[in-house]
């Protein structure tokens, strides 16, 4: 009887062995249930093959697989709730987007899965799932992810506070109507090659600038180049610390520009200025620089100077808001320097102008614009996405089988 029993129990255990040793040798065996959907272990062969195949690295690429496997039949699970499906037609369009977006062809691109062994529907199966997630996610989250103004106002201040160049300059300013132009284009070139073989730019200043800013070595001070016209920007972007520009032609006359430093402090967006400014012409009058610096002296963010501007010489007005291209050259230097409110006074022989900056606005190109839109968009759907997910994992029923 003791004998039967244990030949009987060693019976069993050879035949538990062997079942166990043919269930685990069969690769369509279930590895995991997720909710009611199963995955075999050559789905996750496959999908290890087909993400060696698409050149991911892992120190575990079995596990990456069975990742997500898990995560493809959650979301299918979503995407069949929200009524949504491929039919062949597009998957097919769907798959030549996917793979024109990595520079490529579906043809290429199945052409590398198969090469590595991976069956066609394997292959299909994956980017399935891509597709009908992204329509999905898209779908559900669309509103809730586009960019507020509030959004897109603080991704330009943390994009414009990474690095931009910022430039400490200095003038001399030749006026045509001191000595006329041939001349003073004459003194303005031999003046810019002996500053650039060494000689005293301040001494230069002191001696032949008539720009107020003489007073103070010539300095106009700390500015971004774009809110400069284009054309004189241009002339000192180049420029290091110290070297002075090549003779730049005004409406008024010629001025010389010094670097005297720079300093890096916000990103270089592609950005455009435009100014608001006022202009009251004093030709003509007597006294004009003191009426000017008595005019200046109680105008008040450029409320005076609209009331005034009719009483003025033909060049006084309101203007803008416009691009700083297209304002005289010698104004534009002028407002370049000023903060909004405040105003100066140009003077060239009998013309006297007093200028004020009413507000400086800085606006992105539309393409930068577009993308950081487009870049904040991608990043909140991101987020809501990974959030759903993880909402529809909590919930399922996961089992390794």
């Amino acid at each position: 009887m003791g004998k039967t029993l244990n030949w009987t129990l060693a019976v069993i255990l050879v035949f538990c062995a062997w079942a166990s040793t043919a269930y685990a040798a069969n690769p369509y065996s279930a590895a995991y249930s997720v909710n009611d959907s199963i995955i075999t272990h050559f789905d996750i062969s496959e999908r290890a093959k087909l993400l060696r195949g698409l050149g991911v690295h892992s120190p575990n690429i079995q596990q990456e697989a069975t990742d997500q496997l898990i995560e493809d039949r959650l979301k299918l699970r979503a995407a069949s709730n929200f009524g949504l499906s491929l039919d062949s037609a597009a998957l097919a369009r769907g798959l030549a987007n996917l793979a024109a977006n990595q520079n490529t062809t579906s043809q290429a691109l199945w052409a590398k899965a198969r090469a590595r062994g991976v069956s066609r529907q394997a292959y299909e199966d994956f980017f399935e799932v891509q597709l009908l997630w992204r329509d999905l996610v898209q779908r559900r989250f669309r509103q809730a992810a586009d960019p507020t103004s509030l959004d897109l106002d603080n991704a330009v201040n943390v994009a414009d506070a990474v690095t931009q160049t910022t430039i400490l300059l200095a003038e001399i300013s030749l006026p045509f109507a001191e000595r006329g132009e041939e001349a003073t284009i004459a003194l303005a070139d031999r003046l810019a090659r002996d500053l650039n073989s060494g000689a005293n730019f301040e001494d230069a200043v002191t001696r032949f600038s008539r720009s107020q800013t003489a007073a103070n070595g010539g300095q106009i001070g700390w500015l971004a180049p774009e809110r400069l016209p284009s054309a004189i920007a241009a002339k000192v972007i180049g420029l290091g610390s110290g070297q002075v520009s090549e003779p730049i032609r005004i409406l008024t006359g010629i001025i010389i520009l010094k670097v005297l430093a720079s300093k890096t402090v916000s990103s270089a967006l592609q950005k455009t200025v435009s100014v608001e400014y006022a202009v009251l012409d004093f030709a003509g009058q007597t006294n004009a620089v003191a009426r000017a610096t008595a005019m200046q002296s109680g105008l008040d963010e450029c409320s005076t100077a609209t009331s005034s501007a009719a009483n003025f010489g033909p060049l006084s007005g309101i203007f803008g808001p416009t691009s700083v291209d297209s304002i005289p050259a010698d104004i534009a230097v002028s407002l370049a320097r000023l903060m909004a409110g405040k105003s100066e006074i140009i003077t060239n022989g009998k013309s006297v102008l007093l200028i004020q900056l009413c507000n400086r606005t800085t606006d992105l190109a539309q393409e930068i614009q577009n993308q950081i839109t487009n870049g904040l968009f991608g990043q909140k759907l991101t987020k809501l996405a990974e959030g759903y997910l993880l909402e529809l994992r909590r919930t399922a029923i996961i089992e390794k089988r």
